[in-house]
């Protein structure tokens, strides 16, 4: 009995060894399986940071694109594999050290030259009943100072409503009658009359008359260039690092010259072509601005606004509500 007991344990001490050893094997070579489990699929890779314009040989003949293997379900479906279809293309943005290569990050370099031109919209507006088509696009530019301009502070991209101030004033001299009405320029605000004038037809003793109220042009309207500077495309940058536009890419600071370029259908340029540049002003829109129509302004108001209980502010009667 003694020697059947020794040799059981002498037994379940092998096979315990036995176990461990197996066990320590399994768990060591895990990490091999997952990875021969993984299938690995060839891709390009940016091996080392690629600026713009860079064309796919020179950058392959400088290491800086590279053959690489990853795990199948991590590869792009639009990734690229052969370099022969960037040879002779050119890098459209700045690309970093191991970015995975996919469609569209090189382009044929006639492509990748981006001129003023082609960024105005071929389609805008509603459709022409004419046509039965979206109206052209057509980008115009006007001139306006710091005060018809807001202050310069206008940047491509914004929208701004375009407001008139007409030439024909309401306050004015009139014919050779030998009377004398309210004598006033354009922009003026006349209320009740002095002894030996007559008021203006339609302006009741001791009303108030708005002398060329402003109209509003056209709303909502695309600003598409600032000066030379146009809303920023993919990749572009300006020598502070911001984005910007130049037909080459090359960086350009943001400069306001005044010169105001819109982008907008080709009749409502002859709309705007039609009115001098001394006569247009513009208010900056917030993104969430919803066009609606503005009626004219009554120019025989029988108080200004601030008199007006009912207005006191811009804002209503409360003063100014929104939050920040």
């Amino acid at each position: 009995m003694s020697s059947r007991r020794t040799l059981i344990l002498i037994a379940a001490v092998v096979v315990g060894a036995i176990s461990a050893f197996l066990v320590f094997n399994y768990v060591n070579s895990a990490d091999d399986r997952a990875r021969a489990n993984s299938r690995q699929v060839d891709i390009l890779k940016v091996q080392k940071d690629i600026p713009k314009g860079l064309s796919g040989r020179e950058a392959v003949q400088q290491g800086a694109i590279v053959h690489a293997k990853i795990p199948a379900e991590f590869k792009p479906q639009t990734a690229i594999t052969d370099e022969s279809i960037i040879a002779d293309k050119v890098a459209v943005a700045n690309f970093k050290t191991g970015q995975i290569l996919t469609d569209g990050m090189f382009a044929d370099p006639i492509d990748n030259q981006i001129t003023f031109a082609g960024r105005v919209s071929d389609q805008c507006g509603a459709i022409d009943p004419a046509t039965n088509k979206p109206a052209q696009c057509v980008a115009i530019t006007i001139s306006v100072d710091e005060v018809h301009g807001v202050a310069g502070v206008i940047v491509p991209g914004d929208l701004v409503n375009v407001m008139v101030l007409p030439d024909t004033a309401f306050c004015k001299t009139p014919d050779d009658s030998g009377k004398v009405t309210i004598d006033s320029g354009a922009g003026g605000v006349v209320t009740k009359p002095d002894p030996g004038q007559v008021p203006v037809p339609g302006v009741a003793d001791g009303g108030t008359s708005l002398c060329t109220p402003a109209r509003v042009l056209y709303q909502a309207v695309k600003v598409l260039f600032v000066g030379k500077t146009a809303i920023p495309q993919p990749g572009e940058v300006t020598s502070t690092g911001t984005n910007t536009a130049t037909p080459n890419g090359q960086a350009q600071s943001n400069v306001n010259t005044g010169l105001i370029t819109l982008e907008v259908p080709a009749k409502a340029a002859q709309v705007i072509a039609s009115v001098a540049p001394d006569k247009i002003y513009l208010t900056l829109l917030p993104s969430t601005y919803t066009p609606e129509p503005l009626p004219r302004l009554d120019p025989f108001a029988a108080t200004l606004p601030g008199e007006d209980p009912n207005q006191l502010t811009p804002y209503g009667p409360n003063g100014i509500q929104n939050e920040r």
